[in-house]
């Protein structure tokens, strides 16, 4: 018995290893990321403090990420027009739920970025407040001329002149003379001229309304343009196949951009900022998915919103370890069904739509994100900068379940679609891990939530009975345990393949 003990512990010692490991293997290109990280501040700090880096040595350190930000600004575009064209390809049929669904997914989507905008511009993460420092005297956040510039930029003479160029309206102030014959003084009167020019900057909105009336034409072609919506969807395999490739790459590029960034930067503000937008961040996912969305359903149905928190839990739970939404989507789509008695026609139609298209968290998180780099690199935004961003990053967390790194890189995305400066958005690499879990969590609630509303709603509709399905079956909490739901890690690899085949299923 005695010798049997330590065999025992070592058996237990060498099964946590393993364990251990495994996790390590499944998440190898996060801890490539933050390995990256750590070296890049370790080689930083070395370069800082023991060589003497010359402005010219510094420009050598940084070109592997110059590299990496000029292959994804490569992308950008192509890849934000193709998911807003074939984003909503889904609703084509079943038009009562999908009317209900597109004004569920906008407006949960809308309250979203709204939290996020206002957190951070109340709140100012990435300022820094010097005591007796007067700020900058900036142009005014709204004026006529802002409202003018976004009006003329979702009306481009020449979209492929959109991709990288846009209005821009200056207020240029002169002193001339006065020409008053009365007046024996001689004065000087300032004249404001408007000047009316293109600048360089991707037009990010003109493209985005644009795209959207293309699709919305697409729709009325009928066969045709259905044509024209699968040539556009094989672009945007295309170019997510290409953002894979580039991504690849990834590790070695946040590795000198941070690198880079620790030797330039002298003040460690920047550690203090991330803990404030890491903080407000959550603080912004609990608004949304405590009040904000049980408000929502409280509101359609005039029901208890938490009982539906309470059957989809093991739903919720394995979002926050497997930190995917499309890799929970099987869960989910049992604890609606079995647990709150879903009609099939809702959950096999919203559910694997709303996985790839309503992703509340994460655009709560990428319009956060945004503005907090602008904020770091001490810009002032305008009104049509903060829309476009908004929009952007609504439309770059369509379809982002299929894009890994999907936090600090779609930033990025963001930043170079609206002309702003992306470099420091690898900062936000190191508190990715933690964040896009808490963003997988409120997606999923989210599309939970839209899926009971989009039920009680539409139950005459749908011809359903008072008892629901007949041929469902109660699970309790022990059937829906994360141990006896088996998920083969080859398939959550292919988070498209798994998203189209859901598709595929409904509509058969």
């Amino acid at each position: 018995m005695e010798t049997n003990v330590p065999e025992q512990e070592s058996g237990n010692g060498r099964g946590l290893v393993k364990k251990c490991w495994d996790a390590l293997v499944q998440n190898s290109y996060l801890a490539a990321i933050l390995s990256a990280v750590v070296l890049g501040l370790t080689a930083g700090l070395i370069l800082k403090f023991y060589f003497h880096i010359s402005e010219h040595d510094k420009q050598y350190v940084g070109f592997p990420g110059e590299i990496l930000m000029q292959m994804l600004q490569l992308v950008t575009v192509p890849l934000l027009l193709t998911n807003m064209i074939t984003g909503a390809s889904g609703f084509n049929t079943h038009r009562i739920i999908a009317g209900r669904a597109a004004a569920y997914f906008l407006s949960t989507t809308l309250m979203s970025l709204t939290i996020g905008i206002v957190l951070v511009m109340m709140f100012e993460p990435g300022t820094v407040h010097v005591e007796g420092e007067d700020p900058e005297d900036d142009q005014p956040f709204f004026n006529v001329d802002s409202l003018m510039d976004i009006i003329r930029n979702m009306a481009p003479k020449c979209l492929i002149q959109a991709c990288f160029r846009q209005y821009e309206t200056d207020r240029l102030e002169y002193e001339v003379e006065s020409d008053e014959f009365n007046s024996s003084l001689d004065m000087n009167v300032t004249e404001v001229r408007l000047s009316v020019k293109y600048v360089d900057g991707t037009n990010i909105l003109g493209l985005i309304v644009w795209a959207l009336i293309f699709r919305i034409i697409f729709n009325r072609i009928g066969r045709d343009g259905k044509i024209l919506v699968e040539v556009f969807h094989a672009f945007n395999e295309a170019t997510k196949i290409i953002v894979d490739m580039i991504l690849s790459f990834l590790p070695v590029g946040v590795l000198f951009l941070t690198t880079s960034h620790v030797v330039e930067f002298d003040d460690v503000e920047t550690i203090f900022q991330i803990g404030n937008f890491m903080a407000l961040v959550i603080i912004g996912l609990i608004i949304h998915s405590t009040i904000v969305l049980p408000l929502t359903y409280f509101l359609c149905t005039r029901r208890n919103p938490y009982d539906v928190i309470k059957e989809i839990f093991p739903a919720l739970k394995k979002a926050l370890f497997s930190s995917s939404s499309v890799a929970t989507l099987p869960l989910t789509i049992q604890c609606c069904e079995s647990r709150l008695m879903i009609d099939k026609s809702v959950t096999q139609y919203m559910l694997p739509i709303g996985t790839n298209i309503n992703m509340d968290g994460t655009a709560l998180y990428e319009v956060a994100a945004a503005i907090f780099i602008v904020q770091i690199n001490h810009i002032h935004l305008k009104i049509g900068q903060l829309i476009s961003i908004a929009l952007t990053s609504a439309v770059s967390s369509i379809g982002s379940s299929g894009i890994p790194a999907t936090g600090g890189m779609t930033t990025m995305f963001v930043l170079m679609a609206v002309g702003l400066p992306a470099r420091e958005a690898t900062i936000l690499v190191v508190v990715e891990w933690l964040l896009d879990r808490l963003n997988s969590v409120v997606n999923v609630l989210g599309n939970c939530f839209g899926v009971a509303i989009v039920h009680q709603v539409s139950k005459g509709q749908l011809g359903e009975t008072e008892q629901g399905p007949p041929s469902e079956q109660v699970i309790d909490d022990e059937e829906l345990s994360l141990d006896r739901i088996q998920f083969n890690p080859e398939e959550l690899t292919q988070d498209e393949e798994d998203m189209f085949n859901a598709l595929e299923y409904q509509e058969s």
